[in-house]
């Protein structure tokens, strides 16, 4: 298996963002800041018999109705996963500096013959002493089932169900704050998604590697290996639209979380007379329900 990972480090240690891009402009012949343009790009120069939509309808949970910049942003993952390694549980966002050294480093691949596919490389996420992640992760027991009542299941036409119970319960006003948190543990087993699993293999390679320092999306899956629950804490002035967001994925970092770890249930909500209030008991709340036993809970406001 080809091994990338010390390239890319090189040019992410030794090189400033700017002059990354100026690295990969010139290897592309035009200056892409961007995801679209970028995706576009890279396809052009090293997959010109694809489009990025040929990729973006290898996710898992690919819909027709993604935004172009979310089909872009999933093309360009997947790109990455095929010709250097990236995991395909490390999305693609606003373009940092690691995401410019592997488009570098994948260009150089291409060029120099490497193969293109799923397996043919090392992850470029690995400790630099694993050759791969563990096979099997920390098996969990505990039932999915939510340690709350649930308000709505989000399923199918849930937006009429949480504008119908906002109708019954809410009395904050004409243009209230609201509090709410959700439910996002993974199924188990054999319904369990590969992207969860895989994330879970590579937190148990990290931790067994000696390294404890992690990003939220991987304490997450270190709480799933030690069979906890997942919950997240948000706050909106408009929950049944902040509720799509979660469902179709943006850029945000809560919606980040939770393209990660897809939610299940509306399991609480609580309304608040102002933004400042929402934002402060938003993380009151998640600290809360994260020290409780058995529970991780993650907000932008703790």
């Amino acid at each position: 298996m080809a091994d990338f990972r010390d390239q890319i480090g090189r040019l992410h240690t030794n090189n400033r963002k700017d002059e990354l891009i100026d690295i990969l402009s010139d290897k592309l012949g035009e200056k892409t800041t961007s995801v679209n343009p970028l995706t576009e790009a890279m396809f052009e120069r090293i997959a010109p018999n694809y489009s990025p939509r040929d990729y973006a309808q290898e996710s898992e949970n690919y819909a027709e109705d993604w935004k172009p910049v979310k089909k872009n942003a999933t093309a360009l993952k997947f790109l990455l996963h095929k010709q250097v390694g990236r995991p395909l549980y490390e999305r693609v966002l606003t373009l940092k500096k690691r995401d410019f050294a592997e488009c570098i480093t994948a260009i150089d691949a291409y060029e120099s013959g490497q193969k293109r596919g799923t397996g043919e490389h090392i992850p470029t996420s690995l400790p630099d002493e694993a050759d791969d992640f563990v096979s099997d992760p920390p098996r969990r027991k505990r039932s999915t089932s939510s340690s709350f009542d649930t308000i709505v299941e989000l399923t199918g036409d849930y937006q009429k169900e949480v504008a119908q119970w906002l109708d019954q319960n809410s009395n904050g006003g004409s243009s209230p704050y609201f509090v709410y948190v959700l439910d996002c543990t993974p199924d188990t087993g054999e319904n369990e998604s590969e992207k969860v699993r895989n994330l879970r293999c590579a937190v148990e390679t990290k931790i067994t590697s000696g390294i404890s320092r992690l990003d939220v999306k991987e304490r997450a899956a270190k709480a799933l290996n030690d069979d906890q629950h997942i919950y997240y804490v948000g706050s909106t002035n408009n929950i049944t639209d902040r509720l799509r967001q979660h469902d179709i994925g943006t850029a945000a970092s809560g919606v980040d979380f939770t393209t990660n770890f897809s939610p299940k249930q509306l399991v609480e909500i609580q309304t608040c007379s102002s933004r400042s209030t929402a934002e402060s008991l938003e993380g009151e709340r998640a600290r809360e329900l994260d020290d409780r036993e058995g529970l991780f809970a993650y907000s932008d406001e703790m």
